[in-house]
């Protein structure tokens, strides 16, 4: 861990990790090298710890393997050779066709999913697509079109439903204003700590599933 040391007029210290290698220790001018020393050894557990807990996020997209793994749920449930006689054979176009066939036959499961979730919100819609978007989960349009990415069949269940009540809570409110969120709160109340995990799965929209 590198820490660089910024001497402030302050009175108090404060430490911050700005990635999984790197930190900055910011100290009152006049502090002794000796007091930063002992700050930093008492300190050492809660560096180590929380460095480490970076450094898995920092490499969360590592962790999944697309060319060799299929994924369901968030939990791998067989191998990408299993597809189609002959998959290792095929080029890499090929091998992103066939994946992405296969992701597609599962959306009914999303479908499905999403039809739970608008009967016990009472939120509904008329439809709901795949899209494969780069930059989006999914969407909600005034015709109540409701338009899922096809990759959230990827994503743990829990996230999916996010999602999904999501995209539901723009049926009454068109925008991200207080009142949407209260919205989205109400139907899931733990919508905070899944909006920030959905962020560690933002690497499969822009990506090929790196194939």
């Amino acid at each position: 861990m590198k820490i660089k040391i910024e001497r402030q007029k302050r009175k108090t210290i404060a430490l911050k990790l700005i990635d999984s290698r790197n930190a900055v220790l910011k100290v009152p001018l006049k502090l002794s090298q000796e007091k930063i020393d002992e700050f930093l050894e008492s300190k050492k557990s809660w560096i180590e710890k929380n460095a480490k807990k970076l450094w898995q996020k920092e490499n969360f997209s590592k962790s999944f393997d697309f060319q060799m793994y299929l994924y369901l749920n968030g939990t791998s449930i067989g191998k990408t050779n299993e597809l189609v006689i002959g998959f290792d054979k095929l080029n890499v176009a090929a091998k992103r066709k066939a994946i992405q066939k296969y992701y597609l036959s599962l959306f009914p499961r999303v479908q499905e999913l999403a039809r739970e979730v608008s009967q016990t919100s009472g939120l509904g819609f008329d439809d709901v697509r795949p899209t494969q978007s780069r930059s989006i989960w999914g969407s909600y349009s005034s015709k109540k079109v409701m338009k899922l990415n096809w990759k959230l069949i990827i994503l743990p269940e829990d996230l999916q439903k996010y999602v999904i009540c999501h995209e539901l809570s723009h049926s009454l409110h068109f925008n991200h204003s207080p009142k949407f969120w209260k919205q989205v709160e109400d139907i899931c109340p733990d919508y905070k700590a899944l909006r920030k995990r959905l962020k560690d799965y933002s690497f499969l929209l822009s990506g090929t599933l790196n194939i």
